[in-house]
């Protein structure tokens, strides 16, 4: 039991098929079971009225177990805590 509650440190491998995907527009799905992140762009668009404007298509989706949802929700928020503080700039001695 001991050991399931120790949080293993796995090798960490990288295969990336296409180059990073920029996402303006976000959506969250849930079940009981996991979380959803959908991931899309804003991109041109023509309805059936004949009008152009802007749609957002949503290309890309990951799912997540609660526990990962978690760990990146935190994550997240350090991070952005981290991003939002001052950052102080050494100025050169003379």
């Amino acid at each position: 039991m001991a050991d399931q509650q120790q949080q293993q440190t796995l090798p960490k491998m990288f295969s990336f098929k296409d180059e990073g995907y920029y996402t303006n527009c976000t959506m969250i799905e849930t079940t009981p079971f996991d979380i959803c992140l959908l991931f899309g762009k804003l991109r041109p668009g023509t309805d059936e009225a004949g009008n152009r404007s802007l749609v957002e298509v949503y290309e890309r989706q990951v799912y997540l177990s609660h526990v990962q949802a978690r760990a990146l929700y935190e994550t997240l928020g350090k991070s952005l805590e981290a991003m939002s503080r001052p950052r102080v700039v050494p100025t050169p001695s003379s």
